[in-house]
């Protein structure tokens, strides 16, 4: 059954105004039985409602968000409590009298648990909410590693989700998840942990919090797979001095870090590579709906290989995967077997122009200069080997003993 609120006056004035002013984005906090006016905000878009959520996480808060033309649609999704009363007295407490405390202590339980599949919703894990996982939060297990598998289109992904029980109530919260994806027909996989980490400037009184408390780095199961399946992801995240920027995440396999992890690049708006731009050089049919444009640039923004129709100088149209080409200022282009094609091919296809495919070739051939070769990244390592080398030979020549170099001592 869904949880349920009721609403006070103050509330549903805040609610009647912002249909009024034609916002129709509605956050309204979960964790309280009774909303009132500072639990429910009314925005213009579905942006600005889900990052006031994403940014608004406590003890006390976590926001649903809610579209809503009408009062009706807004009873239709925040479920009135009036039938939780009758619930309790013909169920738990059936045929004895109920006193406060037992009613507050169901309520509390009702919250607690919406509370947290409620956050397990919002990073894409509400089917990883199962009997199982709800049993160990009711037994209060400090530590909870909870499994689970999902499928993309064949790619298998394994999470584990690490929880861990607040220390004054019930509330968990979800730290971090590993993740491994075994692509369809390989035999390797690849893994990486996402870190789920709060920022919060000075000030915690409960006033504040709506303002001060910041989520950083915060990953959904979605996005995470696209950045093991090699896409670039945008997001908006904090500092460590808690300032807020926006950047291009994307994974660099060919540097895995000391915790296993590899390294995550960011290219923020200094890179010079903006989306909207890109996708103009492309003969994309969705960009001319704005609408269709709008979805394009939102699930490129996610992360997803996004299917489009690409329409030559003839007007024959065919259906290919886009992802967006960060390091280049480009698009990665697929055909139907997510096969990725050639600039030598676009250009056939009359998709990009011989300028554009100039362009990239030249980035291609500045990149390989750029990157030393093997003989170049060995050299290092010979001259310092041969001047291990000759200190030993130098020191046996003296009579000094010669120490054995440990295997955390030794050049790699």
């Amino acid at each position: 059954m869904p949880t349920e609120h009721v609403i006070s006056d103050e509330a549903m004035q805040c609610i009647e105004t912002a249909l009024a002013n034609n916002r129709c984005w509605f956050a309204y906090n979960t964790i309280y039985y009774f909303l009132q006016r500072k639990d429910v905000y009314g925005f213009k878009n579905a942006d600005q409602a889900h990052e006031f959520a994403a940014l608004n996480i406590s003890h006390y808060k976590y926001y649903e968000v809610i579209y809503a033309s009408s009062l009706a649609d807004v009873f239709r999704q925040i479920h009135y409590g009036q039938t939780l009363e009758q619930n309790l007295i013909q169920s738990t407490f059936k045929n004895k009298i109920m006193d406060n405390e037992n009613v507050q202590d169901h309520k509390d339980q009702v919250k607690y648990m919406g509370f947290n599949e409620n956050q397990l919703k919002r990073t894409g894990f509400g089917e990883a909410f199962t009997p199982e996982l709800k049993t160990k939060m009711e037994q209060g297990v400090p530590l909870i590693q909870h499994g689970f598998k999902k499928e993309y289109e064949g790619d298998e992904v394994t999470a584990t989700l690490h929880l861990k029980k607040s220390a004054t109530s019930d509330y968990y919260f979800l730290n971090k998840f590993d993740l491994q994806l075994q692509k369809e027909g390989q035999v390797n996989t690849t893994r990486q942990t996402f870190y789920i980490t709060s920022k919060k400037a000075e000030g915690n009184s409960e006033e504040d919090d709506q303002q001060k408390n910041k989520i950083n780095n915060k990953y959904t199961l979605k996005e995470a797979y696209n950045l093991l399946d090699g896409r670039p992801v945008y997001k908006n995240l904090v500092s460590k001095e808690g300032n807020e920027y926006e950047a291009w995440i994307r994974l660099n396999f060919k540097n895995k870090l000391e915790n296993g992890n590899y390294e995550m690049k960011q290219y923020t708006k200094n890179y010079g590579f903006d989306l909207e731009t890109v996708l103009s050089k492309y003969p994309i049919k969705e960009l001319t709906n704005e609408q269709y444009r709008q979805s394009l640039t939102e699930s490129l923004h996610r992360g997803n290989l996004q299917k489009v129709t690409f329409v030559d100088s003839k007007g024959n149209e065919e259906k290919l995967y886009v992802s967006p080409n960060i390091a280049m200022g480009s698009l990665h282009v697929y055909d139907e077997n997510k096969q990725r094609l050639s600039t030598e091919l676009l250009v056939e296809k009359q998709y990009i122009g011989k300028e554009l495919a100039e362009q990239l070739k030249q980035h291609v051939s500045q990149q390989q200069k750029q990157e030393p070769t093997t003989a170049q990244k060995q050299a290092p390592v010979q001259s310092q080997k041969q001047e291990q080398k000759h200190k030993q030979v130098q020191m046996q020549k003296n009579g000094e003993p010669v120490k054995k170099q440990s295997r955390k001592q030794k050049v790699h």
